[in-house]
């Protein structure tokens, strides 16, 4: 707990740093990752919303280095980015093979209330049956019990 709150922590600072040193400097992030559900201590982060998870993202600065060799480049100038890149998070949609492993789930415990409420009408149903022939049994003779069910 302490660990994922410490490296949060530095991830914010890290960012804030990168921005309070370069404020006009757009950065380039790249996904690193997975998705991953959020922990619960950060269910309330916007890179958590709307669905629970997120991204780990490493942004760096960027800038366009122009080749001052020469005058008239035959290239298209590079985006170079800068050393040091800044931890951060991004909110990503549903993690499909846990939405699946939730599907699967689902669908067995239908399968399973399925199949105890059909086995439960089955035996109720042979059970009422028998009792029925039972009292057909009784009323033309065919057993000799000393207690006819009347209902």
């Amino acid at each position: 707990m302490s660990l994922v709150l410490l490296t949060l922590c530095r991830f914010v600072l890290l960012h804030v740093a990168v921005a309070l040193a370069e404020p006009d400097t757009p950065s380039i992030c790249r996904p690193f990752g997975e998705c991953e559900p959020c922990p619960p201590d950060a269910l309330h982060e916007p890179f958590c919303q709307p669905f629970g998870n997120r991204r780990l993202m490493h942004c760096s600065p960027n800038r366009t280095i122009t080749s001052t060799l020469h005058p008239y480049p035959t290239f298209t100038p590079s985006l170079m980015p800068i050393q040091g890149e800044t931890p951060a998070w991004q909110s990503c949609g549903r993690i499909v093979a846990r939405e699946r492993a939730d599907f699967y789930e689902f669908l067995a415990c239908n399968l399973l209330f399925a199949a105890v409420a059909l086995s439960i009408a089955l035996v109720r149903s042979r059970t009422v049956e028998a009792r029925q022939a039972h009292r057909l049994a009784a009323r033309i003779g065919l057993v000799r019990s000393p207690m006819i069910d009347a209902r």
